[in-house]
This record gives structure tokens, C-alpha cells and sequence, in this order.
């Protein structure tokens, strides 16, 4: 009930006791409820979170990491990490491909953890008068701590952040509020940023102890691929490739993001709707990707700059228990 005035408070109060019970499921529906309450913060946007996206394929090194961070953001762990002198988990920077799930895994998060999801824009905390933009963005952050536990979303954080311009006060000023903010804030707030220019950051940005980690999201791997093209082949045509038919498919994806394979399979499952036809074959699918100009062979030089940058600097997203 953080963050909410009295009179609120009472009204859900009053709310369980007539329901005779407190369950588990009352507290989700509380932090829920409190969504109503912070509509009209400039720059702070409620994103609805489908259920469908708590079983991301692919990551399963940013999985693993986030499973084990996950308790040290329960009310039970607080006072422990006090006792300590320890912070509950700042948030992750997800650097890398565009289209290889960065953003949707901060829905993913959401959806697993059961904490509800805040995208701050940016663009819509910038005014137009001296101090507004910094008091805005103030406001925005103020309400993400009243709201936490939460996830709060960052996309595109470069576009945010970059003062490259060498002359933007304002901006840079911003910056500075956001990094004090990021570095001393105490709250439940876990952070999800995501960058694909990740040479247009501030320096600042990558000091120690402002993100809990920073990632590497990089193209999908065989196995990646594997898992999410039966996820969009089941889900969008209702097709089940056999193990032959998939390691085709696999072989076919080779340099694909996953934005590039969703589209392909979307593509063909709207096209035999319009047809009325209900047959799929792997060669129909194989032929849309060899159409398709993956990411991989359009921005050749960016990828290898983005791998170089994330190798030295970051951790692998994909990497596994066992490598």
C-alpha cells in the first residue's frame, strides 16, 4: 500500500475484510490496483503484460541470472540486504541486435516476476521551460518508487540519454538527475534499459553499481532459432515440423533475428488465411526466408561492431548453465 493516500488505503482494507480472507493473490491485485492511481505522470506509461510472453524463447543466460536474483526482491529478503549494507538489484542494460528480444523481455520479467510494467519515455518528459523537464522527470520516478515493487522500462535508452551535441544543458542535466537517481535510489524498482547504439551512451552510464548487470543480446543461436521457430509454428500456423523438417528450417534461419523469423512465419500463416488454405509445408516456409534479407546481411559492419563492444564489456544473454 506504498504510495497510496489513506482513504485508499482504508477502501482496499475494507475490501479484504469482507472477502473474510487474505490470499496470495490479493497482494497481485493490489500492486495491480495502484496502476489507477499514477494515470497522469508525464512520461510514466502502464504497459499491459500478456501471459503469452512469460515462455521467451532463447537468453538463457539473462534467465538464469534474473531466477537467481529474483528473491533478493522480496519484502522477506529487505531487511537482510539492510542488516548488510546491500541494495536490492539496480536493473539490467540489454545491449545489442535490434530484434533479438531485448524489449521483450522486459515484458517477459514482468510476466514471471507478477510485477506490474512502466515504460518511462523520455521524449514525453522533455518541456519546453527551464527546470520542467528535470522536475517531469522527478515526478515520473517519484511514482515508479510509490508504485514498487515494479519493473520500469527503458527502450531505446540512447535516444534518452545521448548528449553528443556538446551544447544541450538541458539533457545534460537529465542525465545527471537519472545516473543520481540510478546510483542511490533504494527502492524496489528494477530497471530494464535497452540499447541498440550502444556507442551513442554516455560513459557514465557504464560505471559500476548503476546497472546490476549489462548483457550482450546477440543473434540467435541454432538452438534459439530451433525453439522459436516451433513456438511461431505451433502458435500462428498450427504445425508441428517434425525433426528433419526443423533442422531445414534452422539451417534455412542462419543470421535471422527473432523479429526476422516471427515475420516470415506471420507472413505465411496471413497468406493461407486469405487463400482458405490449411496445408503447410517446410518449403513453403524455407522459401520465405531465402526472400528475406536478414538483419545480418544488411548491417554487416554494425553487427561486428556490436559484437567487439560486447565481448570486452558485457555478459552473453545466451549463454547456458553449462558452457
Amino acid at each position: 500500500l506504498a504510495g497510496v493516500t489513506r482513504i485508499e488505503a482504508e477502501n482496499v482494507i475494507a475490501a479484504l475484510i469482507a472477502n473474510k480472507s487474505i490470499k496470495k493473490s490479493d497482494m497481485d491485485e493490489i500492486r495491480y490496483a495502484k496502476d489507477r492511481l499514477f494515470s497522469d505522470i508525464s512520461g510514466l506509461e502502464k504497459i499491459d503484460v500478456d501471459e503469452s510472453v512469460k515462455d521467451v524463447g532463447g537468453l538463457a543466460g539473462l534467465r538464469k541470472w534474473l531466477n537467481e536474483k529474483k528473491e533478493l526482491l522480496t519484502p522477506e529478503k529487505r531487511d537482510e540486504l539492510r542488516a548488510k549494507g546491500l541494495q536490492p538489484p539496480r536493473g539490467i542494460l540489454l545491449v545489442g541486435v535490434p530484434g533479438c528480444g531485448k524489449s521483450l523481455s522486459a515484458k517477459s520479467i514482468s510476466a514471471n516476476w507478477k510485477l506490474p510494467l512502466y515504460r518511462l519515455d523520455f521524449a514525453t518528459v522533455q518541456g519546453s521551460y527551464v527546470g520542467q523537464s528535470e522536475q517531469q522527470l522527478k515526478d515520473a520516478l517519484t511514482t515508479a518508487e510509490n508504485v514498487s515493487p515494479c519493473i520500469l522500462w527503458i527502450d531505446e535508452i540512447e535516444k534518452a540519454l545521448s548528449v553528443s551535441d556538446g551544447g544541450n544543458d538541458v539533457g545534460r542535466r537529465v542525465l545527471g538527475q537519472f545516473l543520481f537517481w540510478l546510483q542511490e535510489s533504494e527502492s524496489r524498482v528494477f530497471l530494464v534499459a535497452t540499447a541498440n547504439d550502444v556507442q551513442a551512451l554516455p560513459s557514465e552510464l557504464f560505471r559500476k553499481g548503476r546497472f546490476s548487470e549489462i548483457f550482450f543480446v546477440d543473434l540467435p543461436n541454432a538452438a534459439e532459432r530451433k525453439a522459436t521457430l516451433r513456438q511461431y509454428c505451433e502458435r500462428s500456423l498450427h504445425w508441428y515440423p517434425h525433426e528433419k523438417e526443423m533442422e531445414r528450417l534452422v539451417e534455412a534461419t542462419c543470421g535471422f533475428t527473432y523479429a526476422d523469423i516471427e515475420y516470415a512465419v506471420k507472413n505465411l500463416a496471413e497468406d493461407l488465411l486469405l487463400s482458405h488454405e490449411t496445408d503447410v509445408s517446410v518449403s513453403a516456409l524455407t522459401t520465405r526466408f531465402f526472400q528475406m534479407i536478414p538483419y545480418s546481411k544488411t548491417y554487416p559492419e554494425t553487427l561486428e561492431q556490436l559484437r567487439a563492444w560486447g565481448a570486452e564489456r558485457a555478459v552473453n544473454a545466451s549463454e547456458t548453465e553449462e558452457e
